[in-house]
């Protein structure tokens, strides 16, 4: 989504606190890994934070009313998001394009280790031109926060055999057949020496290893050789079925049951929608009170998308017309694209996980790789709460915004992927006597690729400003800047909370990426207007990134 930008031609003086304001649309940022070096301790009521789905902290719009799960219990662990996830040992967790299988009460994390992963940790240079395939990673967990990792279940080979350094492989899920006792693998596969197709992989045991079994290169009914992005999704009655749209063009979706006797074959597919033009990518499906949810993610490549579903009564349709899902549109999913869904609990209080993968190693849109955030419900349309922490109760579904939340949307502004006059998240605005907005994202950035500029050409004005719905409290605003010093105006301020405008002065010059602070926000109306203010001349300029707004 692009936000409306507002533009002046007049000359008058504009106030800050008045500009214009963006009503909010999504609780801001989240993830689920716990402590980096140890499991996370339980988190106390007095620890967590007062917002819940029943009182979401940002809802995705003024009037979202989400289903309320039961109160988040001391069982509840946290998930933190815009980091790189550990297991219980400290390590990286490396699971992209996966999938999880709930086996008894443990949940087995199934996903793939890249090498551009590994070196993206270490150096934060995304490489998008390459894609090494170095192993599928499997991770288990009770409460889908702390996970042990069960080892590397399909290593890499030489080349020239199946799962060769330079395949393709990932868009994975791993299913179990009661009668042949077998847990089977699919992925989507492909290399030179291979071919393209789904690729059959099976083990006695879901923590593996898996053994290559077979690679079908064609699906019945499908347009085209190949499938585009897909995922396995379960139904009730223990049937697996490929979601995925066709390669190519991408714009039919589609539904295949997998061959009942052994799960190792794709049956003919029903064609259930057909997209416009750019396609859809990032398919998944998930099952609540009793619908099927078809959802996909917009045609980008490794970046960040908005998500859409639609609806059916029966896995194969006919399926409403698609529709966005509400939260996704303001920071682009929380900078990820859709993976894949884990149902937490059943019911009309239920809530389900959205997986989504960050591509970062590709991209090079921020840190992490895994965003995972709740999902609750408006009637039958699911709503998207972009946390960058929340506190999960795996067994009930219970969820808190974290108290370290950022409440602040896009905050780092990645989600656009490129150059933008109006970024996600934020309502821009400016006046000047003649050229173009001097308020625009540039590749210039702190952490990520991309920081906000607001560079004067004669004597402008610029702002971006945000509007964010929040639990009464006291809050911290941050941000990392540069500036060229000797602005009329430069501030960071806040707004519209109950109390006095705080703010900062970021007219002095400041070379190197440096951190302002504007403490003791306190917010006692549920809202605050966040924003960037430059008035400057000729060459003068501020960079702002990483913007953010934690409760103290």
């Amino acid at each position: 989504m692009r936000c409306s930008i507002t533009r002046n031609t007049s000359c008058a003086r504009w106030l800050p606190g008045l500009l214009v304001a963006l009503a909010a649309s999504g609780m801001a940022g989240a993830g689920p890994v716990a402590a980096a070096n140890a499991p996370e301790t339980a988190i106390s009521a007095d620890d967590a934070n007062p917002a819940s789905a029943a009182n979401p902290a940002n809802p995705a719009s003024p009037t979202a009313t989400p289903a309320t799960p039961a109160t988040a219990t001391a069982a509840s662990r946290t998930i933190r998001n815009g980091d790189f996830w550990r297991d219980t040992s400290g390590a990286p967790i490396y699971s992209q394009g996966g999938g999880v299988l709930k086996v008894g009460d443990r949940y087995y994390w199934y996903g793939v280790k890249y090498e551009e992963a590994v070196r993206y940790i270490e150096d934060r240079k995304a490489d998008g031109a390459s894609t090494k395939f170095n192993a599928v990673t499997a991770y288990s967990s009770l409460d889908l926060v702390n996970w042990t990792n069960e080892g590397e279940v399909i290593k890499v080979a030489a080349p020239g055999k199946i799962f060769e350094r330079d395949a393709w492989l990932g868009r994975l899920g791993v299913v179990y057949h009661p009668r042949t006792k077998k847990y089977v693998l699919i992925t989507q596969y492909g290399s030179k020496s291979a071919g393209n197709g789904v690729l059959f992989a099976t083990s006695d045991t879901p923590a593996g290893p898996f053994t290559y079994h077979s690679l079908q290169t064609q699906v019945a009914n499908v347009n085209g050789p190949a499938t585009g992005d897909q995922t396995v999704f379960v139904d009730d009655d223990g049937q697996p079925y490929l979601v995925f749209s066709n390669s190519g063009e991408r714009r039919h979706l589609y539904v295949a049951p997998l061959r009942a006797s052994d799960f190792l074959q794709v049956e003919p597919a029903t064609l259930v929608h057909q997209a416009p033009a750019g396609g859809r990518e990032g398919n998944a499906m998930f099952k609540h009170n009793g619908l099927y949810y078809f959802c996909s993610s917009e045609l980008h490549g490794w970046n960040a998308s908005r998500s859409y579903y639609m609806t059916a009564a029966s896995i194969n349709g006919p399926y409403s017309p698609e529709r966005l899902i509400e939260g996704t549109a303001a920071d682009f999913s929380h900078v990820s694209q859709n993976g894949f869904f884990i149902p937490v609990t059943g019911g009309k209080q239920g809530m389900v996980l959205f997986a989504g993968d960050r591509w970062s190693n590709y991209a090079g849109n921020g840190d992490g790789y895994n965003i995972w955030v709740p999902l609750t419900f408006e009637g039958t349309a699911p709503v998207f709460h972009s946390l960058s922490e929340f506190s999960l109760d795996a067994k009930s579904g219970a969820w808190q915004a974290g108290k370290g939340n950022n409440y602040v949307r896009n905050p780092g502004f990645e989600a656009d992927r490129v150059a933008q006059t109006g970024v996600a998240g934020w309502v821009v605005s400016w006046t000047n006597l003649k050229g173009p907005s001097p308020t625009v994202n540039v590749m210039d950035s702190r952490s990520g690729r991309w920081a906000l500029t607001l560079a004067h050409d004669q004597h402008t004005m610029g702002s971006a400003v945000q509007n964010v719905t929040l639990p009464n409290g006291r809050y911290t605003l941050k941000a990392w800047v540069k500036s060229s010093g000797g602005q009329k105006v430069a501030r960071l301020y806040a707004y519209g909370h109950g109390g006095p405008e705080a703010a900062v002065s970021l007219a002095p010059a400041r070379a190197g990426w440096t951190e302002v602070t504007v403490p003791g926000v306190a917010v006692s109306n549920g809202s605050v207007q966040v924003g960037l203010y430059s008035e400057g001349q000729d060459g003068q300029w501020l960079k702002v990134d990483d913007v953010s707004l934690v409760a103290e």
